[in-house]
């Protein structure tokens, strides 16, 4: 059975019980296969994993037993409240991390720059010869991408966590009110096949890019300076650098 046909027949059981809702459901199952199959699942795969779509929609059935009391309820909500300040902290504290790796991938960038154009405001850079200074920006720019690659990623998997975090809040309050739960979502972020591979490329090239440009940086360094601590023979760690 393809996502289409289980989809129609799912529709056409939660009209047939009456679930008022049964668009946002529906709209819920497609983003459900189209997060599984970004993972690699076929159609038939996710059917077979979801079950017959009569029973499926029989969870959304009102049902005739007994509905929960107000105070299972109340203690769910107050519970969650709690839970949702947990929540709150770590998601700021991601945010702030995200952050961090956003400034390192633009201070990387600067310093590929500075490096490139002999530039070096305040003397922050230790002097050295261009051709050390330009191996040295080719590193730094590894640096930016990597840094923007890793980014990207994090964004990503914060904004799916941030779902997740919201599908468990609607059915633990779900459950409360003995409705029936949707399904969970994964904390994994979820990229199209095309997307994750260019993105595992970028990672992989820039990786290599970095490791080579860098030991070829310390090889000039150490030809140019004559000396192995090529840092002492240049004077970085002194009040005046030597000049180039």
């Amino acid at each position: 059975m393809t996502k289409n046909e289980y989809l129609a027949q799912l529709l056409k059981a939660l009209e047939n019980n009456g679930v008022s809702d049964a668009a946002d459901i529906i709209s819920e199952y497609e983003q459900h296969f189209v997060f599984k199959m970004a993972d690699g699942y076929a159609e038939e795969e996710i059917v077979e994993k979801l079950g017959d779509p009569v029973m499926l929609a029989g969870q959304y059935e009102r049902s005739l037993e007994p509905q929960p009391t107000l105070v299972k309820r109340i203690l769910t909500a107050v519970g969650l409240f709690i839970f949702d300040i947990a929540a709150m902290i770590l998601f700021i504290l991601l945010v702030a991390w995200d952050t961090l790796v956003v400034v390192f991938s633009l201070a990387s960038l600067l310093l590929s720059a500075c490096l490139f154009g002999q530039l070096n405001v305040k003397a922050l850079i230790p002097s050295m010869p261009y051709a050390c200074a330009v191996t040295l920006g080719v590193s730094a720019l590894a640096m930016a991408v990597l840094g923007g690659a890793a980014a990207i990623f994090f964004t990503a998997f914060l904004l799916q966590l941030v779902r997740s975090y919201r599908r468990f809040h609607h059915n633990a309050m779900a459950s409360s009110a003995g409705k029936a739960s949707l399904p969970l979502l994964t904390i994994y972020p979820q990229f199209k096949a095309k997307a994750r591979r260019r993105l595992r490329a970028v990672v992989l090239t820039f990786l290599t890019l970095f490791a080579v440009s860098l030991v070829l940086a310390i090889i000039l360094c150490i030809l140019l300076a004559g000396h192995f601590a090529f840092w002492h023979e240049w004077g970085w760690f002194t009040t005046a650098g030597r000049p180039f």
